[in-house]
Formats: structure tokens, sequence, C-alpha cells
């Protein structure tokens, strides 16, 4: 149990390290190395590129060694589509099953996102609104199935937050996809979250620019 806990821990640092770009994509990654940063044993680093290779976020070689996962453009664009639709089918059944206490939440996690000083707080915000309606929609299943399509959108995410005007747009989305929520409009709710999550025009170009200059 101890080796687990500890797989956990560097396994959610390294994912945390990938996500807002400290380890950018295709970077090459040594267990060795990472042993000595998290001051573990190779035991529980092996657990944890285990863990995140499992969703996608990192390619283990084996011992031809590990790399940060770089997909190209059509991965990307099938990934926030898978995504956007199981995110879409939670707000639809948050607008059927969502508690007052969620929703307040969620209204919470939406003025954060207004109020938010930096980039770092705003994705905190944003992630915790997202994860508000997706507990909201009360069923485990769907909830498993997105903690495993989820992460490899987030160093994405992380990245679009420094478009011109993404986080206003953004803000605007959710306030939209509360609304329909608070108003029992599940049809609605579901249409907005996926246009919400998944990429747009603009969005799809600035993250095609990333991955050239990564």
């Amino acid at each position: 149990m101890a080796i687990k806990r500890k797989a956990d821990i560097v396994a959610e640092k390294l994912k945390s390290e990938i996500i807002n770009g400290t380890r950018p994509l295709g970077t090459r990654l040594d267990e060795r190395g990472l042993a000595v940063q998290f001051n573990v044993s190779r035991t529980p680093v092996r657990e944890a590129i285990r863990q995140l290779a499992s969703i996608g976020l990192l390619n283990d070689f084996g011992r031809s060694g590990i790399e940060v996962v770089r997909p190209d453009a059509a991965a990307i664009l099938d990934s926030f589509l898978i995504v956007s639709e199981l995110e879409g089918i939670a707000a639809r059944l948050a607008a059927q099953r969502m508690t007052i206490d969620q929703l307040r939440k969620a209204k919470r996690a939406n003025d954060a996102c207004s109020n938010a000083l930096s980039v770092a707080d705003f994705n905190s915000a944003n992630m915790e609104f997202h994860n508000t309606i997706i507990s909201g929609s009360h069923n485990k299943m769907l909830q498993e199935q997105l903690k495993i399509a989820r992460p490899i959108t987030f160093p994405y995410r992380h990245h679009l937050t420094y478009v011109p005007g993404y986080t206003k747009k953004s803000i605007v989305e959710h306030t939209e996809i509360i609304a329909f929520i608070e108003k029992g409009d599940s049809k609605a709710a579901k249409a907005a979250m996926c246009d919400h999550v998944n990429l747009q025009g603009e969005e799809i170009i600035s993250i095609l620019q990333a991955l050239d200059h990564a």
C-alpha cells in the first residue's frame, strides 16, 4: 500500500507538470531522473508511469525510454470530440439530477473564473466548474469514463487559456450552461456543454501552432 500511495503522489505531480507545460509535449523522461526528483525508489515511478500511460499522457517504450505524448492533430480533435460528448451527457443529467448545493458550487466556481488574477487561478476554478457539473450528473459510470478520457485534453485546455479572449468567452459559456441546468433544460444544457468543450476554428489553429513550435 505504501508503494501505491507513493506512486499516486508521483503520478499526480507528474500529471500536473505535463498539464501546466513544465514537461512539454515530446519530452523524454527516465525512471532514474524521476526517482531522484521525487525522492522515491524506481518502483513507484514505474507504477506512476503505467498510470499516466494508461490515460494517454505518456508513451512507455520500455527499455527505449518514456516520452510525454505528442499526438497529431487528428488525435487531439478526436479526444476533444469524445470528451465534449461525455461532458455534454453529464450536463444533460445534471439538469435533471444536480442538487441545489452543487448548483451553487458551480456558480461559485464560475465567479472564481471571473475573478481569477492569473492563468493558474483560472485553470483551477475552471476545473472546479467542470468537476462540479460532472459530479452533478450522479452517474458513476459516466464519471469513471471521463476520469479516463479527460486527462489527455488537459494540456491543450491549459494552452487555450492563453489565447486572447478565451477566458471571457469561457465564462459566458459557463453562465449559459448553468442557466440551462437551473431551468432543467437538459437538451440545451447538453448542446451548450458540447459546444463549450469541443475545439472550434481559431482554437484548433492555436493548438496546431503550439504543436508546431513544441
